[in-house]
């Protein structure tokens, strides 16, 4: 398609400062001054700034591959007079770059046979050399070794180099990667939408990957493949109409009709606070950016977890905080917890940082209604799941108990040198949240989150006991049977640093450390045939917990205080044998 005198005029008219002759005649001003590439030239014009000053660069040792009017015949109208347009700019970027190389390589530089070159856009071209002459990703060179300063130009004719960026679309690309994108392109084709993703003038997608669809719940995986309206729903919800190339702090509009907002830095980008681990992957119809996780609407109803019995049951998509809370960390100051990592240490009290040596808990797609906002006068407030201990100050003590019991006029422990407590004013029951939930766990088993509030690492249950059980007559509260109970875990993580690649299950449970454990304890204490034997199993398992303890003091907290008592006792033992064989003598 030749573009018509007016249009050539305008586009030359409003870039004029580049067309001025230098003392050196660059690549652009062979461009510019030719009859035959005035589409080359008019796209030159209409990309922006940085194709004119590459090509009129005159320290610059290039080779471009020019298309000729005739070549751009071949590209379809509508698409071309897109290609100009600023809505698509970047794919005009993409397809011109794609045209140079970083070079000057001339055609008696080539050897005989085919190379593979690197152009500018980070494309990968063939360029052959026979008897017939020079081609190039298999166009022939109609005419080569055109001299500029800066390089040297090649002209073809029968149509222009086509990069992946203006090739194909969308929907195409990600059915080529069935590795990173199944499971997105099945459910694409299950909910009727892939001819429209083919046909459309152009589309953005945040696509998920695979790892991203399994990080849903399976009840949400379910839903979604027997809603159709749902599943439509969410897959439209990751689609924006036209050409969305990535800007920081910038807001857009789905094709579903809600909007998705990028927040982050150039470098590190979110949707909707949610990673974009590559954007501006660039496609004949449109932009592909992947994401890290699902995208869910915020109107969109989804079903209530399925309801499950027993105490291992009670752990599974509950617990703990939301990933927006805050916490204090050593290195990094104040970042939400979604952001935490094993080995950072984390604020846990009077002025002390100890290391997150394991999640118990790390979901970060969960959702839950079933936590507490608890909200004070003095020092703000914290969403929390109502199993969740937290620390509050009762008479002259503190004590440990379930956020779900706590009533207004009850008073948070805060982290002060003077032991402060803030009271509760009001408490909103069924308070949802959808940013994953996590259980950071510390060598003590508490932290500070949203700068004030001390609160466990863990949580507790029963609603007639929220403090803890009652076992042969002693008061034991769930903070220091948790505690008791996390030994061998914190030994392997915390004192011997064996947990860095800490995995977890679909339930966001760490593998092995809690769905172990808690499946003992659903098989051994709260199945039905073993109700008989409760208080004996309770009892060892206290013991067990009291023997932990001391091992931990003893082996792993004071060992130097206790070597130094051990031997005192020696010495001294040693002492009075001497004087009773004195006083034998």
């Amino acid at each position: 398609m030749k573009f018509s005198s007016a249009t050539a005029a305008l586009l030359l008219a409003n870039n004029s400062k580049f067309l001025f002759a230098s003392a050196q005649v660059t690549i652009l001003d062979v461009v510019v001054n030719s009859d035959i590439h005035t589409t080359l030239e008019a796209a030159v014009l209409a990309a922006p700034e940085v194709i004119r000053e590459t090509l009129s660069d005159e320290t610059a040792s290039l080779t471009l591959f020019a298309p000729d009017d005739t070549a751009f015949e071949k590209v379809p109208a509508d698409y071309l007079t897109n290609l100009l347009s600023p809505e698509w700019s970047s794919h005009l970027v993409c397809l011109l770059t794609s045209h140079v190389l970083g070079t000057r390589v001339a055609s008696t530089d080539l050897p005989e046979g085919s190379i593979e070159a690197e152009a500018v856009s980070g494309e990968k071209i063939v360029v052959t050399k026979d008897e017939g002459g020079v081609t190039v990703d298999g166009v022939r060179v109609t005419a080569a070794d055109i001299a500029a300063d800066n390089g040297v130009i090649h002209s073809i004719s029968e149509r222009p180099i086509l990069p992946s960026c203006v090739e194909g679309t969308g929907i195409e690309t990600l059915q080529s990667m069935p590795l990173q994108y199944l499971k997105l392109t099945t459910l694409i084709e299950k909910a009727g939408l892939t001819e429209t993703l083919k046909e459309g003038e152009s589309f953005t997608i945040f696509a998920p990957t695979n790892s991203a669809f399994s990080k849903l719940d399976k009840y949400i995986i379910d839903f979604l493949n027997e809603d159709m309206d749902a599943l439509a729903k969410v897959l439209t919800y990751h689609v924006v109409a036209g050409n969305a190339y990535l800007a920081e702090d910038s807001s857009l509009t789905t094709v579903e009709g809600g909007s998705l907002d990028i927040t982050g830095t150039a470098d590190d980008l979110q949707v909707n606070g949610i990673d974009i681990a590559q954007d501006n992957l660039l496609v004949g119809n449109g932009v592909i950016h992947q994401i890290k996780e699902v995208l869910i609407p915020d109107d969109l109803v989804l079903p209530d977890p399925p309801e499950c019995t027993g105490f291992a049951c009670f752990f599974q998509g509950i617990p703990c905080f939301s990933g927006s809370a805050m916490v204090e960390t050593r290195t990094m100051g104040k970042v939400p917890m979604k952001d935490l990592k094993l080995g950072d240490e984390i604020a846990v009290g009077n002025g002390n940082y100890e290391p997150v040596y394991s999640f118990g808990h790390y979901h970060p797609t969960a959702q839950s209604k079933d936590f507490v906002e608890l909200m004070t006068k003095e020092q703000g407030s914290m969403k929390v799941s109502k199993e969740h201990l937290v620390f509050v100050q009762d008479a002259q003590k503190t004590k440990s108990v379930t956020a779900g019991s706590l009533q207004k006029g009850d008073r948070l422990v805060l982290d002060t040198a003077n032991g402060d407590s803030a009271t509760i004013s009001s408490i909103k029951q069924s308070a949802t949240i959808r940013d994953g939930l996590y259980a950071p766990f510390t060598p003590s088993g508490k932290f500070v989150v949203n700068d004030h509030f001390v609160v466990s690492s863990f949580i507790g249950g029963y609603d007639d006991q929220p403090e803890g059980l009652t076992i042969l007559g002693m008061k034991l509260s769930f903070q220091w049977m948790s505690h008791a109970f996390e030994f061998p875990h914190r030994v392997v993580c915390h004192y011997w640093g064996q947990c860095l690649n800490e995995t977890y299950d679909e339930n966001g449970l760490s593998n092995g450390w809690a769905t172990l454990p808690l499946s003992f304890i659903n098989t051994f204490v709260f199945n039905e045939s073993t109700t008989m034997f409760k208080p004996m199993i309770l009892s060892i398992m206290v013991g067990v917990f009291a023997v932990f303890n001391l091992i931990e003091m003893v082996v792993f907290q004071y060992p130097s205080a206790m070597a130094a008592v051990v031997a005192a006792t020696m010495y001294l033992a040693n002492q009075k044998k001497k004087n009773a064989n004195k006083n034998i003598l």
